[in-house]
C-alpha cells in the first residue's frame, strides 16, 4: 500500500544578512538525512524580508525530526551550481518534530529561527567546506616612528577574497580602493573589553589603544584566497565638521604568505608615500575543515553536556595520581579506566599525544625515558651490571606506534633502579613485563572501542600540544595542529558511539580547532595560571583566569577548567564564569582533601577532576608508573 503524502509548508521567521540563505534539514531522506549538503533551501518571501518558506510532501504516520540553519553562499559562483557553508544552526538538544495523521490534508508550520519550546539556541556552524582565519592584534606591540601617532589612533580592518581580483580587474586597473566593494564579511571582538562578544565588522574606524587586544575573523572557501587590509587613522577629539581625520598608513596580511609560518608576524605599516611609519605584530591562525565526512545536524550542539543536580566526578587519568599520592595502577591505561568506572567515576580524564605516524595514543608526557645497555669497548664482554645501562629521553612524536609497541614495560620490583618524582623509566629486559590492559600507550581507537569500559563511562579527552613556556618549548617536533586535531576528532566521531565525550586542552588554538571541526562534543579550556610546581605558558590567554573565561565565552566553548589553588585564594573567577553561563570544572592536588572537595561541591561546580578513586581499590601489585609529572 503506498504511503500517503501530505503537503507541509514550513515558514521560518528570521532576518538574515544579505549573504545568507535559510535551509531545513531532518531525519527523513526527503529532508536530507541530517546532512547539510542534502538540506533543502528555503525561499525568501518577496513581501516580508524576515520570512522564508518551503513546501514539501511528507509521509503520514512517521515521526520526523528537523532543524533549520542558515548558510553563507558564495556570491561569485552561479546560483545554478551554488557553493555555501553552514553559518548558524539550531543546536537544541532535542530537534523539532512533526507527526502527520491520516486525517491531514495539508499543514502549515510557523517557526522562529533559534526559538523552540521556550528555549533559545543558535550555534555557530562548524567547518564544512570553508577555512576560518583569525587575526589577533595586540596593540601593546605596535611601535610608531612618531610615538604621538598613538594618540587618538583608529583602525579599520577589511577582509578580502584575493581571487576576486582576477575576475574583475586587470593588473593596470587594480587598486585597493576599487577592491573595497569586494570586501568579505568578517567579525571582530575587543577581547580586553567587558563586552567582548564577536560583532559583525562593518569596516568602520574603531578607536584602539594600548593594551587593547582585538580579534578579527572571517571564513573563506580556501586558505589561499584571503587577506586582511589594516588602515590606520588619527582622528581629532573635535566633534562634527571640525573633526579632522588623518590617514597614517596601511598594512596587508596575506594568509597565503603566513600559513607556513604561523604565530606572531611582524609587518610594516606604509604611508601613501611608501615610507614605513610603524611596525605591528599580528597573530594569524588558520583552521581547516576535516577531510571526508562533513558532519551532520542530528545531534545538538554539545549534546553530551547537561546540568545535573550534583557535580560529576572525573577520575584523573583513570584511578588518579598526584604529586602527593602514588597510583596503584599504571595511569592512562585501560586497566586504570576500568578501575575508576568500578569505583563510581562518571568520567575518566586521559591525555592524548601523537606518534610520528599520527596515531593518537594515551600518554601524559611528551617524552619517555628508555634505559639501554651501553656499548662495551672492543674485547670487553657484556655484563648484567645496572651501571652498564644508559638513560635516554625520546619524544613520543619521534617514535612510530610500532616502535612504541616494541618497548618492554616493566614493574618497579624488576627494574632494579629506584625511581623518583622526576621520571618513570622504561628498561629493555626480558622479565617482569607489563601486558594486556596494563600496557601504556593504548591508541585512542582501542580505548573508544574497548568492551570492558562501560558505555556509561564518559571520556574527558585532554589534547596535548607543545606550547611555548617562559623558559622555552616543552617539545617543538610535532605534527601541524590541523592534521593532529583531525586525527583525534575523526577517531572519536567514528568510534565513540553513544559515549559521552568532552574535549579539553591547555592550548587555546587546539581548543578552537576542536570546536570548529565538529559540533557534537563540548570543548573546555584548561587553565593553570602561574600556580604551584607547573611550568608557565606564554600568552595573553593562558596566564590569567579571567582571560581564559573571556576566551571561552568569545569563541563559544563550553567552559573553563580552573586550577584549585587559584580558586581557593579567590573565588571571583568562578562567579564570573557562571554569569557568562560557562561550565566550571576544577582540578588540582588540593582536591585530594575532603574539605576542598566539599567546598567546591557546595559552590555547585559542574565537575571535579579528582585523584581520590585509587583509595577505593583493593591494592594490586605496584606496577611502575611511567609518567614524569602529574600536571595535566
Amino acid at each position: 500500500m503506498p504511503v500517503k503524502l501530505v503537503d507541509v509548508t514550513f515558514i521560518l521567521k528570521s532576518l538574515l544578512p544579505g549573504y545568507e540563505l535559510a535551509f531545513i534539514s531532518g531525519s527523513h531522506e526527503l529532508l536530507g538525512k541530517w546532512k547539510p549538503s542534502f538540506a533543502l533551501p528555503m525561499v525568501k518571501d518577496t513581501t516580508e524580508i524576515d520570512k522564508w518558506y518551503i513546501r514539501i510532501k511528507l509521509p503520514v504516520g512517521e515521526k520526523i525530526q528537523y532543524r533549520f540553519f542558515s548558510a553563507f553562499f558564495d556570491p561569485y559562483i552561479s546560483r545554478e551550481n551554488p557553493r555555501y557553508f553552514l553559518s548558524r544552526w539550531e543546536g537544541f538538544l532535542r530537534p523539532r518534530e512533526i507527526l502527520l495523521s491520516d486525517m491531514s490534508e495539508s499543514k502549515i508550520i510557523l517557526c522562529e529561527f533559534g526559538a523552540f519550546e521556550n528555549q533559545l539556541s543558535l550555534s555557530n556552524g562548524w567547518l564544512t567546506l570553508q577555512h576560518e582565519v583569525l587575526l589577533t592584534i595586540d596593540f601593546s606591540l605596535i611601535s610608531f616612528v612618531n610615538p604621538e601617532k598613538m594618540e587618538n589612533l583608529h583602525l579599520k580592518v577589511t577582509a578580502f577574497r584575493t581571487d576576486t581580483r582576477s575576475r574583475e580587474f586587470n593588473d593596470k586597473e587594480f587598486n585597493y580602493e576599487s577592491l573595497q566593494e569586494y570586501s568579505w564579511p568578517s567579525w571582530c571582538s575587543r577581547f580586553t573589553y567587558h563586552d567582548c562578544a564577536f560583532k559583525e565588522n562593518c569596516s568602520e574606524m574603531i578607536p584602539v589603544e594600548s593594551p587593547d587586544i582585538w580579534i578579527f575573523k572571517a571564513q573563506f572557501f580556501t586558505e589561499d584566497e584571503s587577506m586582511f587590509k589594516l588602515d590606520f587613522f588619527s582622528i581629532s577629539d573635535e566633534e562634527g565638521s571640525a573633526r579632522a581625520i588623518e590617514e597614517i598608513g596601511s598594512a596587508i596580511v596575506l594568509t597565503s604568505a603566513t600559513k607556513s609560518n604561523p604565530g606572531l608576524v611582524k609587518l610594516p605599516i606604509w604611508d601613501k608615500r611608501n615610507k614605513v611609519v610603524a611596525a605591528i605584530y599580528v597573530e594569524l591562525l588558520i583552521i581547516k575543515p576535516r577531510k571526508g565526512e562533513m558532519g551532520t545536524l542530528e545531534h545538538g550542539s554539545g549534546a553530551v553536556w547537561q546540568k545535573l543536580n550534583r557535580p560529576l566526578n572525573i577520575g584523573h587519568r583513570g584511578v588518579g595520581r598526584s604529586f602527593k599520592k602514588p597510583c596503584t595502577l599504571l595511569e592512562n591505561t585501560i586497566a586504570s579506566f576500568r578501575a575508576a568506572a568500578r569505583s563510581g567515576a562518571d568520567f575518566v580524564e586521559f591525555d592524548i599525544q601523537s606518534t610520528k605516524d599520527l596515531f593518537p595514543v594515551i600518554y601524559h608526557n611528551s617524552d619517555v625515558k628508555i634505559w639501554a645497555k651501553k656499548r662495551q669497548p672492543h674485547g670487553v664482554s657484556n655484563s648484567n651490571d645496572d651501571n652498564d645501562l644508559k638513560e635516554q629521553k625520546i619524544a613520543i612524536s619521534e617514535l612510530t606506534k610500532s616502535e612504541l609497541d616494541a618497548l618492554i614495560m616493566v614493574d618497579e620490583q624488576n627494574f632494579g633502579i629506584a625511581s623518583d618524582d622526576q621520571g618513570n623509566l622504561i628498561r629493555l629486559i626480558e622479565n617482569g613485563e607489563l601486558a594486556g590492559d596494563s600496557l601504556p600507550f593504548p591508541t585512542l581507537d582501542e580505548v573508544l572501542k574497548h568492551r570492558s569500559l562501560p558505555t556509561e563511562l564518559g571520556f574527558m579527552i585532554e589534547v596535548k600540544y607543545p606550547q611555548k613556556l617562559v623558559y622555552g618549548y616543552n617539545n617543538e617536533n610535532y605534527p601541524e595542529r590541523n592534521i593532529y586535531v583531525d586525527a583525534i576528532v575523526n577517531s572519536v566521531l567514528e568510534n565513540a558511539g553513544q559515549r559521552k565525550i568532552i574535549f579539553s586542552s591547555f592550548d587555546p588554538d587546539i581548543c578552537l580547532m576542536l570546536k570548529m571541526k565538529q559540533s557534537r562534543y563540548p570543548v573546555l579550556f584548561l587553565t593553570q595560571g602561574v600556580n604551584g610546581p607547573y611550568d608557565i605558558y606564554v600568552g595573553w590567554r593562558v596566564q590569567e583566569s579571567d582571560a581564559a573565561i573571556r576566551f571561552a565565552f568569545v569563541h563559544g566553548l563550553a567552559g573553563v577548567a580552573f586550577h584549585s589553588e587559584k580558586l581557593l585564594s579567590n573565588i571571583a573567577s568562578f562567579h564570573y564564569a557562571s554569569r557568562l553561563n560557562l561550565a566550571a570544572f576544577v582540578w588540582g592536588d588540593d582536591l585530594d582533601e575532603f574539605r576542598h572537595r566539599t567546598y567546591f561541591r557546595d559552590l555547585h561546580f559542574d565537575e571535579l577532576i579528582v585523584t581520590e578513586f585509587f583509595e577505593q581499590f583493593v591494592q594490586e601489585r605496584n606496577w611502575f608508573c611511567m609518567l614524569l609529572k602529574s600536571d595535566w
